[in-house]
């Protein structure tokens, strides 16, 4: 019975993603929170490295690297920029971090994993790549898609509400840069899939800082992708 509601769940992602192909941009649907989370039990992607998600209302400086600040609002910000070609080649990270837990790997490292050069998807840093980010509101994140096989593909996205998203874009092969405009506090997950391949999923939670009476150090966006 489970396999069953997961193959449901499943196959009415894919059919958002077709329709999105067929010009309808932006499919949306609410099949609830738990629904969403057992897309990903089903073993779609690279699993997660343990441990919790954070919590709390306070901001992490720690992830001022993945961020620019852009101001409270802007209705010239698209929530997710398309796919582009990256703009800085021949580079990579020191470190990449997995999961909630942001457990550090040396990218050295991660290039000997058997999962290394599957669809994958990263949080953009200026020293490092990441699963999992803490930003303000109204910050812009750069994002890199790694496919070893590019073309029609989709991003789906969970909103804080639960709502499931499916964004019909196209992939260069190799690598592309994405942006994500953090337009609603809570907690965003990511992934997408291209080829019939899914991949990891990225998890950023925007926080607000309403209460606050100066905003974040705005930093400077990223100078580029890194690999």
């Amino acid at each position: 019975m489970k396999k069953a509601l997961v193959s449901a769940v499943m196959i009415i992602s894919l059919l958002g993603c077709a329709a999105a192909f067929d010009g309808i941009g932006g499919v949306g649907m609410r099949p609830g929170e738990a629904e969403a989370e057992r897309l990903f039990d089903m073993g779609i992607g690279r699993p997660w490295v343990g441990g919790d998600p954070p919590h709390g209302g306070s901001f992490d400086i720690r992830f001022s690297q993945y961020y620019s600040w852009t101001g409270w609002s802007s209705s010239s910000m698209r929530h997710i920029e398309p796919p582009r070609k990256p703009e800085v080649r021949g580079k990579t990270p020191s470190t990449v971090y997995f999961s909630y837990s942001m457990q550090a790997v040396p990218y050295v490292q991660y290039e000997t994993y058997p999962t290394y050069g599957a669809n994958a998807l990263w949080i953009l840093g200026e020293t490092s790549w990441t699963q999992y980010a803490q930003v303000p509101l109204g910050s812009s994140l750069s994002l890199l898609a790694t496919s070893s096989r590019g073309g029609r593909g989709c991003l789906y996205e969970i909103d804080p509400f639960g709502t499931v998203s499916a964004n019909s874009l196209r992939f260069f092969t190799g690598s592309s840069q994405l942006g994500f405009y953090a337009d609603k506090p809570g907690r965003h997950q990511l992934y997408f899939v291209v080829d019939g391949q899914v991949s990891n999923r990225v998890t950023v939670d925007v926080v607000s800082f309403y209460q606050q009476h100066e905003p974040p150090v705005a930093y400077p966006p990223p100078s580029g992708p890194y690999w």
